[in-house]
């Protein structure tokens, strides 16, 4: 796994807490936040400890934009698991994306569903025990209105994946995870920002940090996954993705750019979906 030091800060990894990627700037928050003993248990399996900030943040960043078109960022949940564990792995990534947005706009009927499909996801990744608790937690304090605890459950049912594709050596996929979320984030904050559009706003859309990461990350991909359609169409995307945010104003990001990135996380994130 290559290392990934971002605005030349070194911070401890979460491995979804690169989902925070087009809501929160980079920082080393999430070394504070990420649970107890979790750097020593990457160092112990030769994992590199270095990527970007906590899941956390992406609530902060999506109070920041509030209030949010619920209607017009909704998406339907995918109703079946795919054949292919990179495309899972993505697919439960954006899941949590999805939590994250049904939680700051307070869906209550909509948390149920959303820990059902997230315990189908993680059991057909081999980590359904991982969630199982969190999914009933999740109906329960959700039927409650219990928001903030909502929250904490949503990291932490993500932090516990995260553990659980560590202990299996599997960094690819946990990176994959990762992009899935990134993108899906990517495309409710840049829809936030079209439907209420101010050079401020926009700024927080501003992740070159992270663009070039994941760019670089979809290059190390094994051949027999890399030469897919869904991964050259994912590395064609993030490649238009990093183009735009690298010559974009991180001050004076135009309407006309955030529409094309909305545009283009939409794009990718449907691939995602049917897997082409």
């Amino acid at each position: 796994m290559k290392a990934a030091n971002l605005s030349g800060l070194p911070v401890a990894v979460t491995i979804c807490t690169l989902l925070v990627g087009p809501l929160g700037r980079v920082s080393a928050v999430g070394a504070e936040k990420a649970p107890r003993g979790t750097d020593y248990e990457r160092e112990e399996l030769g994992v590199n400890p270095y990527t970007a900030p906590s899941v956390a943040e992406i609530f902060q960043q999506l109070d920041d934009l509030k209030p949010l078109p619920f209607e017009q960022l909704k998406r339907d949940f995918p109703q079946a698991t795919h054949s292919s564990r990179e495309q899972m792995g993505m697919v439960f990534g954006g899941l949590v994306a999805d939590g994250f947005l049904i939680v700051e706009c307070e869906k209550k009927t909509l948390v149920d569903e959303l820990g059902r499909v997230l315990l189908r996801q993680a059991r057909s990744l081999g980590v359904g025990d991982r969630v199982m608790r969190h999914s009933a937690s999740l109906t329960e304090l959700g039927q409650r209105g219990d928001w903030t605890a909502v929250r904490r459950e949503l990291i932490a049912t993500q932090n516990d994946v995260e553990r659980a594709m560590t202990a299996l050596r599997d960094q690819k996929l946990a990176h994959l995870i990762s992009l899935g979320g990134w993108l899906r984030g990517l495309e409710i904050t840049s829809g936030a920002v079209e439907s209420k559009y101010s050079p401020e706003r926009a700024a927080v859309l501003w992740q070159r940090d992270l663009i070039n990461y994941f760019a670089e990350e979809l290059e190390t991909l094994p051949p027999p996954v890399a030469h897919t359609p869904l991964f050259e169409k994912l590395r064609s995307g993030v490649g238009t993705i990093r183009t735009l945010l690298n010559h974009a104003s991180p001050d004076q990001m135009s309407l006309s750019e955030v529409k094309a990135l909305h545009e283009q996380a939409r794009e990718l994130n449907a691939a995602i979906a049917a897997g082409e």
